[in-house]
């Protein structure tokens, strides 16, 4: 099966689109068909995947306005002709290559890791349960690059980030309470528009978890909802 294909280029002297036509099994990801652009048709087309298997998350693009996993996303879901972007809300180094630094950096800055005790801590099953999702993050940046509120406020963390920090939160191995630390990530600042859950590729359901993180602030009298708080609003 052939299949036309614009991919939006970025390069230092040249920001435009170019047009490609290839032939493709009707199985083949959207990965085999940059890599066979690369291979046989622009050996200057910058891409990036490692795993193949939808784990890493390095290979995040947009496809006809939707992003999706080039290694685990099969082309003709998309139709004959396609149009292939990078991912929005982050720098671009070069064609469908971003600069994920930044998201990184993050991590750092809020200590998003363990802080375990001396002892051993069991955990029970429902405990394990309730924190998988914030576990199986793969970092691809999806629900960031389509989240509204990133686009016009400096003050909120991001879904990747407060998807990430649940667990801190709710794992009983965690001896740290971050919850004081959550405010500063304003998670009431999410206006629920559902964008991060219906783009996860994991299916990890973002929104719900900031939902819950925003609820604890509530419980312990950290934040007051007011109403209208919403995250285009800068405070």
């Amino acid at each position: 099966m052939w299949v036309k294909v614009k991919i939006k280029l970025n390069r230092e002297n040249f920001k435009d689109y170019a047009s490609y036509s290839l032939e493709l099994s009707r199985n083949s990801t959207l990965l085999d068909m940059l890599v066979k652009i690369k291979e046989e048709l622009d050996q200057s087309l910058a891409f990036r995947s490692m795993c193949r298997a939808g784990i890493c998350g390095t290979c995040a693009i947009k496809v006809n306005g939707r992003p999706v996993l080039a290694c685990s996303t099969k082309v003709f879901v998309f139709g004959e002709e396609i149009t292939v972007e990078p991912i929005d809300n982050v720098s671009v180094i070069k064609d469908l290559v971003v600069d994920h630094e930044s998201l990184y950096n993050k991590l750092k800055l809020w200590k998003v890791w363990y802080n375990a005790g001396e002892k051993n801590t069991k955990v029970s099953a429902s405990a394990l349960k309730r924190i998988e999702r914030s576990h199986e993050c793969i970092l691809c940046g999806i629900c960031d690059s389509v989240c509204p509120v990133l686009t016009t406020s400096s003050h909120f963390g991001g879904p990747t980030l407060l998807t990430r920090y649940y667990k801190l939160l709710f794992d009983p191995r965690n001896t740290q309470d971050r919850a004081q630390s959550l405010k500063n990530l304003n998670p009431q600042l999410c206006t629920h528009c559902m964008n991060c859950s219906f783009a996860c590729p994991k299916k990890l359901m973002p929104e719900a978890l900031i939902k819950e993180e925003e609820k604890l602030l509530q419980e312990k009298g950290i934040i007051k909802k007011e109403e209208g708080n919403f995250g285009f609003l800068e405070f």
